[in-house]
């Protein structure tokens, strides 16, 4: 075979990892979903690697397999598959990828639909709710952890490099990631139930009734709101979450639909005076 059997230079490797980063999903699709992203990124590698258009050709279709993670994590991937094709295990760089795309597509979507995800929104939401100039600062406050959460990518390429066959390890051992996956989930859901009361605390019933006799009210209004306030404090938010959730897990309604349930639903109430 016709090798190089050269270290990759510093130059192809950052711009390996920049057509990674920037390029992976651009040309996803269904059979092979992130495949030609990941191929397209090893170009710069490939070429330093071998010395004719055949071989390049033929190391590149390896990578035209079939790849699915997580955008994030995946440079890590990427990352400890470089290190192995400059060390020409090709075997062992189409393992990795087989090996670690289901782990830590499973640890970046936890980072980011827990962790990253309700902390913008929410807060994000909260910001956009007040009044100038404060909802001015719900953009850079949605649009900041997204792009440090992209740019993160350039350090994971580099750790996987330099890692390279470890990361099986990290990642199939009970260690820090497994630790910071869990963590991540607790922690989102202790946000997204937290924020729960105070963003929905608006939600109220303004239906009141009074007792009549001969024409006279009898006694005070009474109020529904603050029955349910005494019973359980937001109740409402508490509910209209629950049935939220009964929509989308046991009818297996889309979001889509549950967004318009909730919404005719409100609608009717505020039209009638009651919400």
């Amino acid at each position: 075979m016709a090798r190089t059997n050269q270290k990759v230079s510093d130059k192809a490797l950052k711009k390996a990892a920049s057509r990674h980063n920037w390029a992976l999903q651009w040309c996803w699709n269904y059979e092979r979903m992130q495949a030609s992203g990941f191929a397209y990124g090893m170009v710069p590698v490939m070429k330093e690697l071998y010395t004719t258009e055949e071989e390049i050709c033929q190391n590149l279709e390896r990578h035209m397999q079939f790849y699915n993670s997580h955008p994030g994590t995946s440079a890590i991937i990427f990352g400890a598959s470089v290190a192995l094709e400059e060390k020409y295990q090709a075997d062992m760089s189409d393992s990795i990828k087989i090996a670690l795309m289901g782990p830590l597509a499973s640890i970046g979507d936890t980072l980011q639909g827990a962790l990253v995800q309700p902390f913008a929104y929410l807060i994000s939401a909260a910001l956009a709710a007040n009044p100038f100039p404060g909802n001015l600062l719900s953009i850079p406050v949605l649009l900041i952890p997204f792009l440090i959460y992209f740019w993160a990518r350039w350090p994971f390429f580099w750790w996987g490099y330099k890692q390279s066959t470890k990361i099986i390890e990290d990642v199939s051992g009970q260690g820090d990631f497994n630790l910071l996956r869990d963590a991540a989930q607790v922690l989102g859901l202790t946000v997204i139930g937290g924020f729960i009361p105070d963003i929905l605390k608006g939600l109220t019933f303004k239906l009141t009734w009074t007792q009549m006799i001969d024409g006279q009210a009898v006694g005070d209004p009474f109020d529904l709101q603050q029955l349910l306030d005494g019973m359980v404090p937001y109740l409402l938010p508490i509910g209209l979450v629950a049935f939220c959730y009964w929509m989308l897990k046991k009818q297996r309604l889309t979001p889509v639909t549950a967004i318009c349930i909730v919404a005719v639903i409100t609608f009717i109430l505020g039209a009638v005076g009651i919400l």
